[in-house]
């Protein structure tokens, strides 16, 4: 394979800690940036596997699909799971890629899970929303991945979208939801960054993941 071109070492650290973990299968395990790698302690948020039971957290923090690809041998085959969450993006299009280019890393990510693990659920989800990312030209890309997620899950019985911006709590007007208007977002549940959530956010997101996955949590 092919080494992304997004430099590897900055990621190797956390990638190793996964590999300290001990080794449970049959999980649903969430593949993702930091929107997944702060639902953690570290970040002062109650865990993803608290929040979540039967869940493990492999976000690492700035990844793209490239190295989500890259990384699968090492961060998702070992674990053997019964279901994978997909969330990635917004790193992407800061290094560059296009989101036909997501969506084809994506796709290959997702043959090898199926291709691994007959019968597993795939879930993919679009871009999470943030109060930073709100020039015309990201909220053009988020409409473009959008629609990338949707012809793929049309043609694949296995794979379910989940899209953020459809959740009525994540906005201060719940009718704004599914705007594509990160203005309109509520303010409270970011930490300073205005990216990441704090645990306000990530209550709210709890509780939309787990109606999100319901049928097989």
């Amino acid at each position: 394979m092919l080494e992304p071109r997004v430099r590897l070492n900055r990621l190797e650290k956390e990638i190793a800690a996964f590999e300290k973990q001990p080794i449970e299968t049959g999980k649903v395990l969430f593949y993702g940036s930091s929107g997944f790698t702060c639902w953690n302690e570290d970040s002062g948020n109650r865990p993803l596997e608290v929040d979540i039971p039967g869940c493990i957290n492999h976000g690492f923090g700035s990844s793209t699909a490239e190295e989500l690809l890259y990384y699968y041998p090492r961060a998702i085959k070992p674990w053997a799971p019964r279901a994978l969450v997909v969330s990635i993006f917004h790193n992407d299009r800061g290094f560059g890629y296009s989101p036909e280019e997501v969506m084809v890393n994506l796709a290959k990510l997702l043959e090898w899970a199926r291709t691994d693990f007959p019968g597993i659920k795939l879930y993919l989800c679009d871009c999470r929303p943030t109060l930073k990312f709100n020039g015309v030209q990201m909220k053009n890309n988020m409409r473009e991945f959008r629609q990338l997620i949707e012809i793929y899950c049309s043609l694949h019985e296995d794979t379910t979208a989940i899209f953020h911006e459809n959740c009525p709590d994540f906005w201060l007007d719940p009718a704004d939801a599914g705007s594509f208007e990160p203005e309109t977002l509520r303010k409270d549940i970011f930490v300073k960054d205005q990216i990441h959530f704090n645990q306000v956010g990530y209550d709210v997101y709890k509780e939309f993941m787990k109606e999100q996955l319901k049928e097989i949590l």
